[in-house]
């Protein structure tokens, strides 16, 4: 597994990217694994299926809204055994369903704002320092700066696996 982007360098700062610094810029947050070529062949395909299926879903409730029926869509309600009016009614039924617990949720936030206020309480965590980390005795001091300098960091075993196993033998 490689990680991209670990590095810290400097950044110029442009008004206007072209296309190929976008597209730079979002290579290097992305994580990426060595995947079999028929595992994307699956994801792609079963991701075109579910496509196809949320399409056929929508202009099923669609077409009872607008009242339009063709042979397909007719074939669709034929074999669920239902008429536009019955879609219709079951629309009808979920957005009132929706917009009454949409109410209560609405107004039980509003409730607890106002019975317990606003929460600031709460503060983001200090910054780690090399200190911190080598205080852990997990690495070396040279892998520890290897590491933070490094762009790409290739593991060739699980670190917290052997993190795992290290403590369960110290058991």
């Amino acid at each position: 597994m490689e990680f991209a982007g670990q590095g810290k360098q400097e950044q110029s700062v442009e008004i206007e990217y072209s296309a190929e610094k976008r597209r730079k810029t979002s290579d290097e947050f992305l994580v990426r694994s060595k995947q079999p070529f028929i595992n994307k062949i699956f994801a792609f395909f079963l991701n075109v299926l579910l496509w196809l299926y949320m399409a056929v879903i929508v202009y099923f409730f669609l077409s009872a809204v607008l009242d339009y029926n063709d042979y397909y869509i007719g074939l669709l309600k034929i074999s669920f055994n239902m008429s536009n009016h019955d879609i219709r009614m079951f629309l009808l039924k979920a957005s009132i369903y929706f917009s009454i617990f949409f109410t209560i949720l609405i107004s039980w936030k509003y409730y607890n704002k106002i019975r317990y206020g606003s929460l600031n309480r709460r503060s983001n965590p200090l910054k780690t320092t090399d200190e911190d980390m080598m205080n852990l005795n997990l690495i070396d001091v040279q892998v520890y700066n290897i590491l933070k300098t490094d762009k790409v960091i290739i593991f060739e075993k699980n670190p917290v696996r052997e993190l795992e196993r290290r403590n369960q033998i110290e058991k």
